[in-house]
Formats: C-alpha cells, sequence, structure tokens
C-alpha cells in the first residue's frame, strides 16, 4: 500500500511539471539584471574617497563643524578668533566647491568619515582647557594635509576647474595653517605655565 503511494505522488509530480513548463531563463535573467542595476548604479555614482574633491569636502566640513563648536565651548580670545575665521573661510570655499561639483556631475560626501566624527566626539567629552590646547592641535594637523592636498592639486590636478579652485584657495589654507599654529602654541604655553605666569594671549604677544 506504501509503495503505491508513493508511486501516485511521483506521477502527480511528473504531471504538475508537464503542464507547468520551466520559466524561460532569459525573461528571468532580464529581470535579474533590472534588480541589480540600481545597485551597479550606486556604485558607480558613489564618490570616490581618495579623489582631490572628496578629500576637500571632507577637510572643509571637518573644519567647519569642529570650529563652530568651539565658538559655543570656548571662552579664551585667540580659540574664538580662530573659530571664526574658520567657520568663515571654510564655509564659503565649501559653498564654492558644492557648486563646482554641481556642474562638473561630481559627488561629494555629505557626511563625515567615522575617523573625523570620533575626533569631534572626544572634543565634546573633553573640559575647556583640555578641549582648548585639542582644537588648536587638530587645527594645526587639518591645515597641514590641506595644504599638501591643495598644493598637489593645484599642480596635477587632471580638472581644470578643480584645479583653479585649489591654486585659489591655497593661499589662504596656508594662512590658516600659520594662524593655527600661532594659537596652538599660545596653548601649548598656557599649559607649561601650569598657573606660575599670568595668562597671556596673543594680543599680550604683540610688540
Amino acid at each position: 500500500m506504501k509503495t503505491k503511494y508513493i508511486l501516485m505522488a511521483t506521477l502527480s509530480s511528473v504531471a504538475f511539471l508537464a503542464c507547468n513548463p520551466k520559466p524561460d531563463t532569459s525573461s528571468q535573467n532580464d529581470t535579474t539584471e533590472i534588480a541589480k542595476s540600481p545597485v551597479d548604479t550606486a556604485v558607480m555614482n558613489a564618490p570616490n574617497m581618495d579623489s582631490f574633491a572628496q578629500k576637500a569636502a571632507i577637510g572643509g566640513m571637518m573644519e567647519v563643524e569642529s570650529s563652530a563648536r568651539m565658538i559655543k565651548y570656548t571662552e579664551n580670545p585667540d580659540l574664538q578668533n580662530l573659530a571664526t575665521v574658520m567657520v568663515r573661510d571654510h564655509g564659503m570655499a565649501n559653498k564654492e566647491l558644492m557648486e563646482i561639483a554641481k556642474k562638473e556631475k561630481l559627488n561629494l560626501p555629505q557626511t563625515l568619515p567615522q575617523e573625523k566624527l570620533d575626533i569631534l566626539d572626544k572634543l565634546d567629552k573633553m573640559q575647556e582647557e583640555e578641549r582648548n590646547r585639542e582644537y588648536a592641535a587638530v587645527m594645526v594637523t587639518e591645515h597641514r594635509d590641506a595644504v599638501a592636498l591643495f598644493t598637489t592639486a593645484s599642480e596635477s590636478e587632471s580638472n581644470a576647474t578643480l584645479k583653479a579652485f585649489a591654486k585659489k584657495h591655497l593661499p589662504i589654507l596656508k594662512a590658516h595653517l600659520s594662524h593655527a599654529e600661532s594659537v596652538n602654541k599660545i596653548m601649548q604655553s598656557i599649559k607649561n605655565d601650569k598657573g606660575d605666569l599670568p595668562l597671556k594671549t596673543s594680543q599680550d604677544r604683540q610688540p
């Protein structure tokens, strides 16, 4: 009896397959390719984080974001001045780069990478004196990297518009670096004074 049921089930399966032929694989493959195409397009349009434009965008966002926070956090006049200059100048440069990207059909990152977010999070959690020193040091590092990046782009960037952008902003970045290094020295001298010497600002150091 068991054998009879198995045979009947097998015959039923054969009949079902006969009435329902195998789907056309060509149409199935077409559907698969259509389904895959948005992913492929996304990959093609994903920002190349190694390009000048992408690195410049990340640097600009980092300098604006960290400086905007410092304007709210610190009462030190040297840091207030530095941060205000950073927000103003890099804000304008970021806007200009976005306009170039739109015309040149370039994709720019919309958010900071995790390593930059970690630095911002670290600044948020520090006490004021430590945060002041850390921010000044970050500005030095960021602008050294930016000067190197823009120097290379001003000489060898293949996109003429981006090359002109790099040449235009390189002198500004060099001035920012000098400013940041000066403020960083002040922050380090305050740390080294350890309260034994009167607090000094950049105005006190002017002849």
